[in-house]
């Protein structure tokens, strides 16, 4: 038992050292547990015919890790994707599925002043809104609390942010009411997440 140990060490430390320095411990231990059960298992008394287990069924191949996104706005998701030119993956980071309905993660909106973090917050919320329905339009009051949690909420100017992008950004712009993108305020949207997505959001 254990005549190749000190070759087998070696080559599972040369394969921890390859491992991520955070992963190295487990790596070990996984490796190393691989290797006692290999030899434990070779050192086994044999056994007459009639007591040979049956032999296990292969495992299935593994599966790529599956999406946290739900099955109903998939096809957004990728098709949004898509038309964005970004992986599907790194979109949908972005998002937090483990509320419902799902919400955007902790980011930080991109912006000059006030003004400009609040018609991205109004941009993005449009786009979830988008992501979780099919339509390009933010609630009021979901622009509202995320401005607050952007730290970009004036209360004095709150609406005249938007209102001075109504007609280009937005279709239309009333306290209360949805805030309805219009064509040029899609496009906005979508050209914001996917720099929120690379990193180049400005």
């Amino acid at each position: 038992m254990y005549k190749t140990a000190e070759t087998a060490l070696d080559r599972i430390l040369a394969l921890v050292a390859k491992c991520p320095k955070e992963l190295q411990e487990k790596c070990f231990e996984v490796l190393l547990s691989g290797y006692v059960q290999m030899e434990v298992g070779t050192v086994r008394p044999s056994n007459s015919p009639a007591q040979i287990p049956p032999r296990q069924p292969p495992l299935p191949p593994l599966l790529p890790e599956e999406s946290s996104i739900p099955q109903a706005v998939l096809p957004r998701f990728k098709n949004t994707a898509k038309r964005v030119r970004v992986e599907l993956e790194k979109l949908e980071a972005l998002f937090d599925f483990n509320v419902d309905p799902f919400g955007l993660h902790a980011i930080t909106v991109p912006g000059k002043n006030n003004a400009d973090k609040t018609r991205s917050v109004a941009l993005l919320a449009a786009a979830r809104s988008y992501l979780a329905t099919g339509a390009w339009s933010a609630d009021w009051q979901e622009v509202k609390s995320l401005c607050v949690d952007q730290n970009c909420y004036d209360l004095a100017n709150y609406s005249m942010n938007l209102k001075k992008r109504a007609g280009t950004l937005f279709k239309s712009v009333e306290p209360g009411k949805p805030i309805e993108l219009s064509s040029a305020g899609i496009k906005e949207a979508e050209k914001l997440l996917k720099g929120l997505v690379e990193g180049t959001a400005q």
